[in-house]
């Protein structure tokens, strides 16, 4: 699920001892030697690739800015979900700068951060991982979130509010950050490559296959069943008494934010299900050709996965008219406080020019005298 690296292709490698290939390719993932006959005839890795998640990393990143900016209005920023959103605004614009940074480091054939020395082989590592484990599991922590308001609206009051979401955001950091602990105390430079060795391999795979992949991909499809089905026979209970239905469910929060939970599930999941198959066909050594299909497939793969981290903002502008009313009041205010900024130009002397404003209000004065007089 998460873009390769140097460190995750050593550790595959620390599996199948296979070294193969040119030093760019071992880092998008592990080669198994030459393809069997030029099969298969397509390549995916390349400049197309690289140009494509530039692209995506900008649009995200602007993206995410804006939805920060947008949870941030007084409407909405003391719900619990604005919370979940910030966060993941953040983590989303690190991922997307990470994955940047590492394809660029490939394509232009750039010296590893990461093996440069050992201290920055535990940062670039820390960075890495923290980021794509984090999001994943905000994402359940907002779908959770909706279960509760959808399925339980009595208890809404209760849990989910604003401390609440900052109390589960912040334990999910935390516990991220210890869950990686073990690996970055064994990660460091080895033949001048930053990598791990020893049993710690098989904890970072359980982590990256497990923690990060399937089972937040799992509790995210099943909060969303359970969400969709009651979302479902609420309005059908609804039309019981109401005629219109679109006057009952119209532009509901709710259903933005499980759109965001359900194209997450949808993006995550293509480039972790390849992830676990590649990895096992790896321990099992069989099937090759299957592997180096999915080895070959995995740009457009990563290209969907990227787009979990740059599509928040633009669902909600899509699929709710109350946040696009919210975006436009927002940046309608930044527009007028900078007119406001350009029209309260000092006067260039005291005395001799009368300051615009304070014309202004003189004029406004003598309105205001003249309309209160009674007419002749």
């Amino acid at each position: 699920m998460s873009t390769p690296s140097s460190f995750w292709s050593n550790q595959t490698s620390n599996f199948t001892n296979v070294d193969n290939g040119n030093y760019s390719d071992r880092e998008l993932r592990p080669n198994f030697g030459p393809s069997l006959d030029g099969w298969p005839y397509f390549n995916l890795h390349g400049w197309g690739h690289w140009a494509t998640v530039l692209a995506i990393a900008i649009v995200g990143t602007i993206g995410n800015i804006l939805q920060f900016i947008m949870m941030s209005d007084s409407k909405i920023s003391a719900l619990s979900y604005s919370v979940y959103l910030k966060f993941l605004a953040v983590s989303d614009s690190l991922v997307l700068s990470e994955a940047v940074f590492q394809q660029t480091q490939i394509r232009f054939n750039l010296p590893m951060v990461a093996d440069m020395n050992d201290a920055l082989c535990k940062i670039v590592i820390g960075y890495q991982l923290l980021t794509k484990f984090l999001s994943p599991w905000l994402v359940v922590g907002l779908t959770l979130d909706r279960l509760i308001c959808v399925c339980f609206p009595l208890t809404r009051g209760r849990f989910c509010t604003m401390k609440k979401a900052i109390a589960v955001c912040s334990c999910i950091v935390v516990a991220t950050i210890v869950l990686l602990i073990p690996n970055l105390v064994v990660a460091n430079l080895k033949y001048d490559r930053c990598q791990s060795a020893g049993r710690i391999t098989y904890y970072f795979m359980f982590l990256r296959l497990i923690v990060s992949t399937l089972l937040p991909c799992v509790v995210i499809l099943i909060f969303n069943i359970v969400i969709i089905a009651r979302i479902k026979r609420s309005n059908e209970f609804r039309n019981t008494f109401i005629r219109n239905r679109a006057e009952s469910t119209k532009d509901s929060s709710t259903r933005p934010l499980v759109l965001i939970s359900i194209l997450a599930f949808v993006t995550l999941l293509p480039v972790s299900t390849s992830d676990v198959v590649f990895v096992l066909l790896l321990l099992l050594k069989t099937d090759r050709k299957a592997a180096l299909l999915s080895n070959r497939l995995w740009p457009a793969l990563h290209i969907i996965y990227l787009l979990n981290f740059a599509q928040n903002f633009f669902i909600l502008m899509a699929s709710s008219q109350n946040y696009r009313q919210i975006m436009k009041r927002k940046l309608g205010c930044f527009s007028d406080k900078r007119k406001q900024t350009q029209h309260n130009v000092p006067a260039p002397s005291v005395g001799s020019t009368v300051n615009a404003d304070d014309s202004s209000l003189s004029v406004a004065t003598s309105n205001t005298t003249r309309s209160e007089m009674p007419d002749p």
